[in-house]
């Protein structure tokens, strides 16, 4: 579970340069085969014409203008990012090593953008040079038209996830939805593409369109089917729920084969709980317990959603499925020195993996310097307050700073983490300290705007997302 160079589900912040820059270029290197065996293939089309499954297709004689060529580059960038989608978006362990889930689903947004403008210049080189292949409207252009069918829909897909909440749409609603389309996408994309030119009906473009469909089958049958029949195995069972604090219950489980999976402080999981009193969902939440305490996981849970205001429903002997570890949110991620001072600055239920690396450190006798800043709306909110203080009275050099918004004649801190509290709470701290940051994601923002202007260096400050 853990050695001595850290637990095994964490990798050096070396290897992870080394894993990463071999993604990326295996990654450009699928962009430029991609792009460059297509016109290898068309250069090298015989002036005959070429029979494939019973139809003909005569191949042009004279070479093709820039913005043809320009319009097939883009289309087949947009299909590779296409079919690099899934793979992003499928939460795969070994990408959430290397990069963090969070950078991961940004990429996939950022891909998913790039990939619909590019498709949309696509058709506009393609017929720039001949505009009338785009009509009349007829039976016989059907692959074209279901290009622009696949547009539309790219294009309403980008509109829906960018504009979901002011839409209204919810989350679980909206991804079964966004699922659902974008495997219709690959589907139409691979009818279009076999249909609308023959350049992937030989060579080398034939096997890579077939390799690209393998893979992405192969994915989809382990994410879709494989892997809930693997954790459907291995449920876990609801042993405690406790009230910890205003709005907030922590819920203990105990794995069902007695084989607790390793993970670092700090880290999260994705859970379906299986009760009557809870709709079938997943959900994603910080584990609060430590990994030195293996036979048992606790997560600490916010009542702040129409899912988790439910929670309280639980009921002990109920299962869930339990999908984890994931992420880089833990002091063990970065391989700091023994002697580095952390600084944890946490905003109401952010304080979970923060609870869980205090409770780590408490566990493994780690006395480093440790400051936490924890901004709460009243005293009420203040959860695990007596077990602070227990580590607190083990660890002398823990400093617990509570701050509070909402809470008339508190003694301590009031207000927002403004750079004037967190001057006056870092006053002695050195600016060489690693800095944990979780909370709101306006709050994160400023506080990290904040560290730095106090001289934290940007490199040293990491933050958690919940968004996934």
């Amino acid at each position: 579970m853990i050695g001595k160079k850290g637990p095994a589900v964490l990798m050096s912040p070396f290897r992870r340069l080394i894993y990463g820059i071999v993604i990326a270029g295996l990654a450009v290197a699928a962009l430029g085969a991609a792009t460059v065996m297509v016109f290898e293939d068309r250069n090298a089309l015989p002036d005959q014409v070429t029979q494939v499954q019973g139809k003909q297709f005569l191949p042009s004689q004279k070479p093709e203008g820039w913005p043809k060529t320009t319009g097939r580059v883009f289309g087949v960038l947009a299909a590779t990012f296409l079919f690099f989608q899934f793979g992003l978006s499928s939460k795969l362990k070994p990408l959430d090593r290397v990069f963090g889930l969070h950078r991961v689903l940004y990429f996939h947004r950022v891909l998913g953008l790039s990939l619909v403008i590019l498709a949309s210049l696509h058709p506009l080189f393609m017929f720039a040079s001949d505009p009338a292949g785009i009509g009349p409207l007829r039976l016989a252009i059907w692959p074209k038209l279901i290009g622009v069918l696949l547009l539309i829909g790219l294009w309403t897909g980008v509109c829906v996830a960018l504009w979901r909440r002011f839409l209204a749409v919810p989350y679980q609603e909206w991804h079964l939805m966004h699922r659902l389309a974008m495997f219709s996408a690959v589907g139409i994309l691979t009818l279009h593409m076999w249909n609308v030119t023959d350049d992937f009906h030989r060579g080398w473009p034939l096997y890579g369109l077939g390799a690209a469909v393998l893979l992405y089958a192969a994915l989809f049958a382990w994410k879709i089917i494989l892997k809930p029949v693997f954790l459907r195995r291995r449920l876990y069972r609801v042993t405690k729920i406790d009230r910890a604090g205003k709005d907030i219950h922590t819920v203990e489980m105990i794995p069902g084969d007695g084989k607790m999976f390793p993970y670092a402080p700090g880290q999260f999981a994705f859970v379906t709980f299986f009760s009557e009193g809870l709709p079938v969902e997943r959900h994603h939440w910080t584990l609060s317990s430590s990994p030195t305490r293996p036979k048992s996981c606790m997560f600490t849970i916010k009542c702040s959603g129409d899912f988790t205001s439910l929670i309280g429903r639980l009921k002990t002997g109920d299962q869930a499925a339990v999908d984890g570890p994931y992420g880089l949110f833990s002091h063990l991620a970065h391989r700091l020195s023994a002697d580095t001072e952390l600084v944890m600055v946490a905003g109401g239920i952010g304080i979970t993996p923060m609870l869980s690396m205090l409770r780590y450190m408490a566990d493994t006798d780690d006395r480093r310097k440790v400051i936490l800043i924890w901004s709460n709306r009243t005293e009420k909110h203040i959860l695990c307050r007596e077990e602070l203080e227990r580590i607190k009275g083990k660890h002398p050099e823990l400093a617990i700073h509570h701050v509070l918004t909402r809470e008339e004649g508190f003694q301590g801190q009031t207000g927002r983490l403004t750079l004037r509290t967190l001057k006056e709470l870092l006053a002695g701290c050195s600016r060489g300290a690693a800095v944990f940051v979780c909370g709101p994601p306006p709050m994160m923002a400023d506080v990290c705007r904040n560290m730095r202007r106090l001289g934290f260096k940007k490199s040293h400050i990491y933050r958690e997302k919940f968004s996934y």
